[in-house]
This record gives structure tokens, sequence and C-alpha cells, in this order.
């Protein structure tokens, strides 16, 4: 059976050479993520971050030819996933102030160390004993002037035939467990006993660590990348401690490559700053990429996935093998057509003429939207409007690589499962099963916040204790129900100005926010981007010189499940912060009220959706 090329894994239990093979340089700000700096990397789930980082180890670079060894590496850099289940545990909030900052530093300076002695121990044999030798000693008088001690059974005759790093790596690790346990254990107890471990730093550990390695024999003399990966699982205290990281500059020997899922909370040291860019730091932003480079995006995508293919020995073009809908391409011609007739005919009847450019924008704004029309008109019909072709997917997959992948994965093991005995090559991707799968994977995207808004978690009972989390705020189920109610209001009301052929403009995807929200929408508004429902982009306000106004665009993906024109440039709606407070409470109200606001015809109060969306 023939390996799926869109199989989605994760890039943290992937080896080398697959990051080498299927890695592309999506976003053009890539080669900033390489500057000897401190770089903050934001960006939805799905869009790569961990990719992006796995392909700056030294392993990865290697094989791709960008170092012939590993002294001619340009930087060391170390991937460091920060999980949930290590920093963002109930334990953690029972400890505040000093205490908590002082204990969850050692804990991330341990988890660093581990880290990058795990990554020397893969390049042993390329760095001279001695060099080893002295590492391991450098650590160990570290870690004891930090307050460790190293246990009997860790004696380094214990690692006999093993390197050194392994013997650094186990004592990290033993560490690690020892902290928790004490954390974990501290309900059981009467009293409060001192805490006796090690309090290890940045400045006092790490950097030392770090100045260290620059000098092994084997190692380029460049500084280490720290690569903190989803750094938005901190919790809020152990942030501030990583800002402070940022604040000392030590970029000489440690730069920070810190990711996050558009979550991290502060940007404020443990004294109170505010560390800013660029001194401290350069900042990217790959959800923005999309909505600002879209032809970029696109073309890199098409790499991607070029390459895939030629990985699985899958001849032809990326468009041969996801085939668009002929019949629809052949009437949306037809209709592009009339168009343009329509316009002929206005000009011959009129001294006001419409030029050549016009006419070809019309075609594109008007041309999906009429054939749209069409097919709601045709209540007897059994055509939907396809969504098929290699262009239309990277459209719906909203510049997150991975909700390419995923919809592009599914439809190959459908093909792969319809043919005899599940054998075979897949050459093409059918347009019914492109179909199938699109539809699917759309609706069921809105599941997470039905799901959530049924549920009540530990952690929503924690935020009626008053205890400040950044995790109990996104599961809060209030916020769920109202994102969902907010979500299902805005696809309405889109769809709605799709079916209005009067409208000026009909393919709508999102809404500018022209005053300032109140505190409980902002936090849905920030839910719905951190969760990949909507995206976030700036507007230059046409009426306020230097003004800017925040603009929600609406997922993509979204776009079948409404029934919505996802191709190309989309205009947008301005809005209050009361309109989009009623689409939270009643989005059949806000629709409604807007559409009748903007002079809509009745007959699109009522919208064709298939188990249309219902007020919660």
């Amino acid at each position: 059976m023939s390996t799926n090329p869109f199989g989605v894994q994760n890039p943290e239990h992937v080896d080398a050479e697959y990051i080498a093979r299927n890695f592309v340089e999506v976003w053009t700000d890539f080669p900033r993520l390489k500057e000897h700096s401190n770089t903050f990397v934001h960006g939805a789930r799905g869009t790569g971050k961990s990719m992006l980082l796995r392909s700056l180890e030294p392993r990865v670079m290697i094989i791709k030819q960008e170092a012939s060894q590993l002294k001619e590496l340009p930087f060391l850099a170390v991937h460091v996933p920060l999980r949930t289940a290590d920093f963002g545990a109930p334990e953690f909030d029972r400890y505040k102030g000093y205490t908590a900052n002082a204990i969850g530093e050692h804990l991330l300076v341990m988890h660093i160390v581990l880290r990058v002695a795990q990554l020397l121990s893969n390049f042993n044999t390329e760095i001279s004993e001695t060099s080893t030798l002295a590492f391991r000693d450098r650590f160990e008088v570290l870690f004891k002037i930090a307050g460790g001690t190293i246990a009997q059974e860790m004696a380094t005759s214990n690692f006999e035939g093993t390197s050194p790093f392994d013997y650094v790596a186990a004592i990290c690790e033993r560490d690690i467990f020892e902290v928790r346990q004490y954390l974990v254990r501290q309900p059981f107890r009467t009293t409060e006993p001192d805490y006796p471990g090690a309090l290890a730093g940045f400045l006092d550990l790490l950097v030392p660590l770090a100045r260290e390695i620059k000098k092994m024999e084997g190692l380029p003399n460049v500084p280490l990348f720290v690569m903190l990966d989803d750094a938005d699982n901190l919790p809020i205290p152990l942030q501030r401690v990583l800002n402070s990281w940022v604040s000392t500059r030590s970029t000489g020997d440690i730069c920070l490559k810190v990711t996050t899922q558009l979550a991290y909370a502060t940007m404020r040291t443990l004294d109170n700053r505010i560390i800013e860019s660029p001194h401290d730091y350069s900042e990217v932003n790959l959800t923005a990429v999309y909505t600002s480079a879209l032809d970029t995006y696109s073309g890199r995508l098409r790499e991607i996935i070029a390459k895939r293919l030629i990985n699985a020995g899958i001849e032809g073009t990326v468009d041969d093998f996801f085939p668009v809908d002929l019949e629809q391409e052949k009437r949306l011609k037809a209709i592009s057509a009339e168009i343009i007739k329509e316009h002929a005919k206005a000009n011959a009847e009129s001294d006001a003429q419409v030029g050549a450019t016009r006419v070809r924008d019309e075609t594109r704004r008007y041309a999906v939207p009429r054939l749209m029309r069409e097919i709601a008109g045709s209540s007897k019909s059994s055509h939907t409007f396809s969504y098929s072709g290699f262009r239309s997917l990277v459209d719906l997959s909203s510049g997150v690589v991975r909700w390419f992948l995923e919809p592009a994965s599914r439809m190959y093991d459908q093909v792969i499962s319809q043919s005899a005995e599940g054998k075979g090559k897949v050459t093409v991707i059918p347009v019914p099963v492109q179909d199938a799968v699109i539809r699917e994977w759309s609706a069921e995207f809105l599941e997470p916040l039905t799901r959530h808004s049924s549920e009540i978690s530990d952690t929503q009972k924690d935020l009626s204790e008053g205890i400040e989390s950044l995790h109990a705020d996104g599961h809060e189920t209030v916020l769920y129900e109202k994102l969902g109610n907010l979500i299902e209001g805005l696809g309405r009301l889109f769809r709605g100005k799709l079916l209005d052929e009067n409208a000026r403009e009909q393919r709508v995807f999102s809404v500018i926010l022209r005053d300032r929200p109140k505190p409980e929408l902002e936090r849905v508004l920030n839910l719905g981007v951190r969760l990949g429902y909507l995206q976030r982009s700036d507007y230059a306000a046409k009426e306020a010189l230097g003004g800017r106004r925040p603009r929600f665009i609406l997922a993509r993906r979204l776009g079948p499940h409404y029934k919505l024109d996802i191709s190309g440039y989309a205009a947008h709606l301005s809005v209050m912060s009361n309109d989009l407070e009623l689409a939270m409470r009643s989005p059949s109200d806000f629709v409604k009220t807007r559409l009748k606001q903007d002079g809509s015809a009745a007959k699109q109060f009522t919208l064709d959706l298939d188990g249309g969306g219902h007020d919660n």
C-alpha cells in the first residue's frame, strides 16, 4: 500500500531526514529567524512553527547542505518544546511570587540543558573528548553553585561507556522529576519544608554553559539558538521570566527563538519592564502573512505539495493532481462573458464609458456570486458549488499549511480505499472526492465550539475562584458559546450579502471594528483568533490620518459550510461593538438587523444552509 504523501506528523517525533525532505521555506521572513538576535514567531496552530524551528537544527542543515560539517554551522540550534503537561500543570498554580518565579525558572533551565545535552550527545563522535569532559565539569560546578546536589547513584562511574553528555542529561532529567515531586506533594504536607533543590538561572547557568559550548573543539564558535516552541503554554509568571531573559540581550552567547500560538499574555519582565522591538527582539507573525502576501503563500505551498508528490513518486503537476470541476469552470466563463456583454451594451447606450480594467475587475467580483445565486435559486437542483482544485484548496487553508495537508490526506486515503483492495498509485483526486471531504472538513471545524459550550471544565471552576490563568480563559464555556454565535452570525451575514444581487459588495469575508470593544467582546475575538476561526490584521482608516482599525477575517475554511465565495480578495463590512455583541447573543437578530440596514431584500433573511446554524 502506498504511503500517504500528505500525512501530517508531529514535527517533534520525526527525524532530521523527514524534516529536510519535506520542509520548504514558506515565509519570506524566514531569513530573519537565522539572525543572531532574539525573535518571537507568532502563528495559529498548524502554520508550521515547529517545522520552521526544527529546520534550523544542525543535522537538518547538514543534510540540506547548508553546511558540510558541524563546525561550519552559522549557529547551533536546539529545539525545546514547551508542553502544557510540563509547565501548565495545576501544581504551578499553587505558588505565587518569588517561589513560582525561582522554581519555575530553574525547571525551564533544566529542560533546556537536557535538550542541549541530548543534542550534543548525537554529535559526540565529532567533538573532542577533552571538550566533552570540560562541558561535563563546567555543568557540575555551575549546578552545585546553584544549590544542586548529585545523588550517589548518579556518580560518573555508573555512566562508563556512555558520553559525558548523557551523564549531564541524566542529572537534568532526575532533577526535573525531583522538583515536580516536591511541587506535587506540597498539598499533602502539614507544614511546608524549605525547598531543598537547585535554583539555576539564565545568567548563572545557561549563559556560562553556552560560552563553554562555543569553546568546544569540533563545534563552531557561534551563539546557541534556544528554540522555545509554544511559549504561551508557560504560565504567566514564567512568561515574565522568559521576557527577563530576552531583556538581558545576551545574544552573543544565546539567541532565544520563541514561538507562540497567538496567546502569549505579557511582554513584561519580572521587574515589570516591557521588552520592546527592535531593541530586545524582532517579531514575525506567520498568520498575518496570508492576508498580506497571498501570492507568496500560494507559491510556497505549491512548492511544498510538488515536493511531496515527487517524494511519493507521483508524476504530474499539483493542478493535475487536484483538478477543478470542468463543468463549473465552463459555466463561470459563460457568466463572465455575459458580464462583459452587459457592460458593452451599457457603454453603447451611455456616454459614461466603463473601462476594460473595471470590466475585468467586475467579472472577478461578480461571476462566482452570480453562479451561487443560480444554484441557490434552483430548489430542485442537485448541483452544489464545487470548491475543488488546487487554488481553491490553497484559499481554504487560510494561510495554515496543515489546513491544506489534512483534507488532502483524507482525500488520498479515500481514493486508496475506493481502489481495488487499496492497492495502486493515486495519480489524481477526483472532483467528487475533493468536494465530499471539503464539505465534511469545513463543517467539523465548528464542532469544538459546540462541544466546549456544553462542558464545564475544572479550569472554568478555577476562574470562578479568581485564579489568573490564560488556559482557563481559553476554555471558559461562556466564551466558546459566544464565539460560536459570533461565527454563526458572520457566516450567515456574509452569505446574505452574497445572495443580494443588488449589493455593491457581494463577496464579503471580514469586518472592521470601528470602536473599542468591551472586555468581554475583546476576549471572544481574541479566542477566535487563537483558535483560528478569525484572523486579525490592521486596516488604515481613510477618515482619520494615521488611524488604524482592527480587521477580523473569517477563516476561509468555513466558506463551504456557509456557502461563501472564498476566491481571491473579498470586501469588508464596517461594524460597531454593539453589532458584534448582538451577534454573540443572537446570530439571527444580528443578520436580520444588518441586512435590513444595508437594504438587502427580505428574502435574504432565510439562508439556505444545509442543516443550517441555529441560535444558542
